[in-house]
């Protein structure tokens, strides 16, 4: 009796862990795995190349035409406003770089572009006005903003990059939004954004759990995963790492030394604040 009720728990302690890597694992598919991997041997410009001692504020046309012209790939955020276009900016709230108050979401495009960007003289830029700056010189990693569970913003940011003639990759925290835009573009390369989180995040605890030990893949079943490379201990992103041996990104990398570090234990750097050109091996 009491062998078998060990078998038994054993078993069903095999069963659990065996769910729980079904739950974790990305798309994997050797072709796609390729492609993404020639993505990675760039170094993505954190919100383009921003600089505020020189008064280039992050997500700004002049940061991004700064990243390109130094054979920078960029990395930009986009949100879908209440008139349905799409801006780039990366805060929920208008505060931190606008000093207003109110989100994308809430305002209409053409009172958004008007904001000035950290009290400079550049405003937030459209994502067509990005693209048709950028032009496919570098490649493009574009973060879905989903304050909302509404995945409406899928649809708007498809429309604009099927024709454009550059390479891009697409990332979100939100797993929905990933779902969303695969199933309207099935050869998209995406990649699941995430991190371990505290309790300064804010975070409801379940979706904090759900998100930083990767079983979010179970909707969005990623072609890579972008973590916080600061917390990249955490068991589901080794085993992604590891175990199925997903191209994985860091984010965000402030330093060398950081540099350095994640250089040999990711596959791509999100990078911000030093130029990775001037770094001596």
């Amino acid at each position: 009796m009491v062998i078998r009720a060990v078998l038994t728990s054993l078993g069903i302690v095999a069963g659990l862990f065996l769910l729980y890597l079904w739950g974790i694992h990305p798309r994997m598919n050797a072709r796609r795995k390729q492609k993404t991997l020639d993505f990675a041997r760039w170094d993505f410009a954190h919100r383009g190349l921003w600089d505020m001692t020189q008064n280039i504020p992050e997500n700004s046309m002049p940061a991004f035409e700064r990243a390109a012209a130094q054979g920078y790939a960029i990395e930009l955020d986009v949100h879908l406003t209440k008139d349905k276009k799409l801006v780039v900016f990366h805060d929920d709230s208008l505060m931190r770089i606008c000093n207003v108050h109110g989100s994308c979401e809430r305002m209409n495009a053409e009172d958004l572009v008007k904001l000035p960007l950290s009290f400079t003289e550049y405003h937030m830029p459209l994502l067509e006005e990005v693209l048709h700056l950028v032009n496919g010189r570098v490649p493009l990693l574009i973060e879905l903003k989903l304050p909302s569970v509404s995945t409406e913003i899928c649809r708007y940011v498809y429309d604009l990059l099927k024709d454009y003639p550059g390479t891009y990759l697409i990332e979100s925290f939100n797993p929905l939004g990933l779902r969303a835009y695969k199933k309207l573009d099935p050869d998209a390369i995406v990649g699941q954004l995430s991190g371990k989180y505290s309790s300064r995040d804010r975070l409801n605890p379940l979706i904090a759990l759900l998100s930083s030990s990767l079983l979010v893949n179970t909707l969005s079943r990623p072609d890579f995963v972008a973590y916080n490379f600061r917390t990249s201990d955490a068991f589901g992103f080794y085993l992604n790492q590891y175990l199925f041996r997903i191209p994985v990104f860091a984010w965000t990398v402030r330093t060398s030394e950081e540099f350095r570090r994640c250089r040999h234990s990711f596959d791509g750097i999100i990078f911000e604040k030093f130029l990775p050109a001037e770094i001596v091996a």
